[in-house]
């Protein structure tokens, strides 16, 4: 039959031209069935299966049929191969797809379907083919193709060929799994990693278990978050507790002036770090450590002893300076009265001015030295123009004996004039032209504009001179005369110095030493002083109250003097001041009294507020620990601890569940095992939904370490350190923890039973190796999350190198193939 094309180019025509292999009708059905089954194909997973279609399906185009419908209706399948018998009547196809799209499969190939064909093709790149739906053949009109085939299903058989574990065997597509075969399905010539491969049931082990560490993880960071908020609620109060358990310290006294800038004739950087890094040591009486701190005593006496010279020299200073201002007062004044002759001053000033040079410890004192240096700067450039006026006056006075000579000479005769001249020229050295000129007189008095400028400069010399001769504290007062008082201090500092040089000599040459730190150190120690003077009040008496007394305040100094300051110690400090109290109280009468003068007392006052301070402290931290959430603030930073503390019951829930399913300790059940790993894994995500939910922004995210020196002897310092650190760690922990999911699950859903364990294996060595370095001991949770976590990461590494499998041997074959094919599932339609 010609093919004929009606004029009118109708609605077949119409798809043909565009390409079309289904009609309108046919493409709605199968969009109809796809849409239906959509939700549960999500759901299933891709399996093996070989279908046997009945009917009339030989020589009707069937063949083509299956393949455009299923490409069409398959969401996730897809047709591998397609065989007709044509003696049986018969057509089979191996399919991978779902148990649902081979059911939409069947459903929609049951309705009879009309396979149009056309030899030649009715325009360039038109379709030659088109499916269309019984009930359209009415409008071919005179569009009539070459043949007609019509084609339908009667019956359908499905064998769905088993893949999964079978004991020790793995089976693919109802096939046993050799290491040639494995590596052909991934792709590879030969397994080469000691026969071990994933399979999907072990890549999901593996997947639910990373994703309960990374949820303790995330645990352990809202954690720490919630620790650094209660810790900033603390903070201030931490470091007013610590400034006074430093007014205890055997160096205070001395640290209060050398430590700060407020007295620039006092303060010593280098002498308070050195003291600083011995007071520690001191403190705790150990002093067979002291040969190895003998660098720091050394380093401080010699810094002492630059101090005095530093009072010294600016003791010389002040004298200097003196001088100078009766100098500058001369100048000033003859200046005033316009007379030129000041050499005497200039001189004095220019002698000041040579030893002032000479204080090298003043030049390079830190906090004088710019003052120093401007004061010799506006000095030098007075000296100057001094020089200059000097210059300028002696050349005034030549011009002037010149002169007179010349008048002197036209008095007399020209002959005897003549004889003057060259007399008067071999005297004075000065040439004399007795021609008649015109004589001016030359004004030896000060221009204006040259006293200006001297008087400039004197000014601003006089305003460095002051700056730098009357030092200031920042309180105002005198700094020498401040200075000049601390001598006591500092000359009793130097004898203890000069003590531990000889405690060191002593240890080194391993003699018993006479004197021990606490000996040294009794006169500064403030619990020493203060037992004293609990003695002298009449409150301990006996040898039982003394040593009762002695305990106490034993006990109390090595708690404060256990740096840094810890959490810990809190309320064992407050108890220890409490029992002060009440042993000082039930000791006296007049309690009052004694109360009134105790806290009079630097040392029992100090106790007292270090005692409030840390009860602040604790009161804040539970007060934080007691509010129900954080979610009404504008910008989130952590959860409360009752939030906390949900998220972990979920969690240890959810873990119980997880301990209870174990895939390579029952690998013969790896189809319930899977199902219930999927489970576990919508399990874990949602919990995990829940803690993400609320984010961080920029400014309330730990996102850096601060870059700054802190004080390893400071607790405040110490914690803010230790728990930004501790966030920034967990962050970079979970960021990569998240990867290495991210990439398992990438494994997962190209829907491979099997996976390679060369593919992977960079993969699980930094998982492996990440998980190593966690030190489990530092996530500031309870001891069961720690187990927790452990207990994932010890399956986790029961995979590190794959799974193992068993090769058949060809004896084995035969029977192996019997019992594969009884697990084979056959449906029938």
């Amino acid at each position: 039959m010609m093919t004929q094309i009606s004029p009118a180019k109708n609605y077949l025509y119409e798809l043909l031209k565009k390409k079309y292999h289904t009609s309108e009708v046919i493409r709605t059905q199968i969009d109809e069935l796809r849409e239906k089954s959509k939700e549960q194909v999500t759901k299933e997973t891709k399996k093996f299966f070989v279908v046997r279609f009945k009917g009339q399906v030989i020589d009707t185009s069937f063949e083509k049929t299956l393949k455009i419908i299923s490409k069409r209706l398959f969401m996730k399948g897809k047709i591998n191969n397609i065989l007709t018998f044509k003696e049986q009547g018969l057509v089979e196809s191996n399919i991978t797809a779902t148990v649902t799209e081979i059911e939409s499969l069947i459903t929609c190939l049951k309705k009879p379907h009309v396979v149009l064909h056309y030899k030649k093709s009715i325009e360039r790149g038109a379709s030659n083919l088109l499916i269309i739906d019984e009930t359209e053949e009415g409008q071919l009109g005179n569009f009539m193709p070459d043949y007609i085939h019509r084609n339908y299903i009667t019956s359908a058989e499905s064998c769905e060929k088993y893949t999964g574990r079978l004991g020790e065997y793995l089976i693919l597509h109802g096939l046993p799994l050799t290491s040639e075969k494995i590596g052909r399905e991934l792709r590879f010539n030969k397994i080469e990693t000691k026969n071990r491969v994933f399979t999907t049931t072990g890549l999901k082990e593996i997947y639910v278990n990373l994703h309960f560490i990374s949820l303790i993880l995330k645990l352990d960071l809202e954690q720490h978050y919630l620790k650094l908020r209660i810790f900033n609620s603390q903070e201030n109060d931490i470091k007013r507790v610590e400034e006074k358990i430093d007014v205890l310290g055997f160096f205070a006294d001395i640290f209060n002036h050398i430590a700060t800038t407020d007295n620039p004739l006092l303060s010593n950087q280098g002498l308070f770090l050195d003291l600083m890094r011995l007071e520690h040591i001191i403190e705790n009486n150990n002093w067979k450590a002291m040969p190895a701190y003998a660098g720091y005593v050394y380093s401080a006496a010699n810094r002492l002893n630059m101090q005095f010279k530093l009072l010294e020299e600016y003791s010389l200073f002040l004298t200097y300076s003196n001088c100078i201002e009766k100098f500058i007062a001369r100048l000033a004044k003859k200046l005033s009265k316009h007379k030129p002759d000041f050499s005497n001053e200039q001189e004095n000033l220019t002698a000041n001015y040579n030893e002032l040079k000479k204080l090298q410890i003043v030049s390079n004192h830190p906090l004088l030295q710019s003052s120093y240096h401007d004061l010799l700067n506006s000095f030098s450039k007075l000296l100057a123009y001094l020089d200059f006026l000097t210059i300028r006056n002696t050349k005034t006075e030549t011009a002037d004996s010149t002169h007179s000579a010349s008048k002197l000479i036209g008095k007399f005769p020209k002959k005897f004039g003549t004889i003057v001249k060259k007399c008067i020229e071999s005297i004075f050295s000065v040439t004399i032209d007795i021609s008649p000129k015109p004589a001016f007189r030359q004004d030896p008095v000060l221009k204006t504009g040259q006293e200006e400028g001297v008087q400039k400069l004197m000014m601003k010399f006089n305003e460095n001179l002051e700056k730098l001769s009357k030092l200031k504290t920042t309180t105002g007062g005198d700094a020498f005369l401040e200075a000049r008082k601390c001598v006591p201090l500092m000359t009793s500092l130097s004898d203890i110095l000069d003590q531990l040089k000889e405690l060191i000599k002593t240890v080194e040459s391993k003699k018993e030493p006479r004197d021990t730190l606490s000996a040294i150190f009794a006169g500064s120690n403030k619990f020493e002083i203060l037992y004293k003077e609990l003695g002298d009040w009449g409150i301990v008496e006996t040898s039982k109250e003394q040593e009762t007394a002695q305990g106490i305040l034993r006990d109390l100094q090595k708690l404060l003097f256990d740096k840094p300051l810890k959490e810990s110690k809190y309320p064992e400090i407050i108890n220890t001041i409490h029992s002060l109290e009440d042993f000082i109280i039930s000791k006296t009468k007049s309690a009052t009294t004694i109360i009134l003068k105790l806290h009079q007392n630097p040392a029992f006052s100090t106790l007292i507020d270090i005692k409030t301070g840390l009860q602040n402290v604790t009161e804040k931290g539970t007060q934080m620990r007691k509010i129900y959430t954080f979610k009404n603030e504008p910008n989130f930073f952590s959860y409360s601890e009752t939030e906390l503390e949900d998220f972990l019951a979920q969690s240890v829930k959810f873990h119980e569940e997880l301990k209870g399913t174990c895939y390579y300790k029952n690998i013969s059940e790896f189809e319930v095992i899977e199902k219930k790993l999927d489970r576990l894994i919508d399990e874990v995500k949602n919990i995990e939904d829940r803690i993400s939910s609320h984010t961080r922004n920029k400014d309330q995210k730990i996102s850096r370490e601060p870059n700054i020196q802190i004080n390893y002897l400071k607790g405040s310092q110490l914690m803010r350190k230790n728990l930004e650190k501790a966030i920034l760690l967990l962050q970079n922990q979970i960021t990569q923890i998240e990867g290495f999911m991210h990439n398992i699950e990438s494994n997962l859903y190209r829907q491979s039973f099997i996976h390679s364990g060369v593919a992977t294996s960079v993969l699980f060595d930094q998982t492996t190796y990440l998980l190593s370095n966690i030190d489990v001991r530092l996530i500031d949770l309870p001891k069961s999350a720690e187990d927790m976590f452990n207990e994932s990461v010890n399956t986790i590494f029961h995979y590190q190198v794959g799974e193992i499998f068993k090769e058949p041997k060809i004896e084995d074959i035969e029977d192996l193939m019997k019992e594969i094919d009884r697990k084979a599932i056959v449906r029938k339609f």
